[in-house]
């Protein structure tokens, strides 16, 4: 079995990544007219208005829940950052 690595890069990046999955959830109601033409036939085209209509609900509450987490993983990518930061600091040594 492999060590967990933690690095501020794999944290940034994993925030990235769950702001775009948030945006995703955000954005998908705004999409159903865009997506239409996709769909081809009427009774399929709202089929999906209505499958993309009910899951409003639920798709704001993944979203808050996403949010949530990347803000937690962005803590923690900047709380990672200074404690780095501290350990570099005392790890110097001054010329004198």
């Amino acid at each position: 079995m492999s060590d967990l690595i933690v690095t501020a890069a794999v944290l940034d990046e994993s925030s990235a990544k769950l702001s775009e999955i948030k945006h995703e959830f955000d954005t998908a109601g705004n999409r159903v007219a865009e997506d239409a033409q996709v769909w081809g036939q009427h009774d399929v085209q709202s089929a999906m208005a209505e499958f993309v209509d009910n899951w409003k609900i639920h798709r704001g509450k993944i979203s808050t829940a996403v949010g949530d987490l990347q803000k937690k993983v962005h803590d923690m990518g900047e709380g990672w950052k200074q404690t780095e930061q501290s350990i570099a600091d005392g790890l110097s040594t001054s010329a004198e």
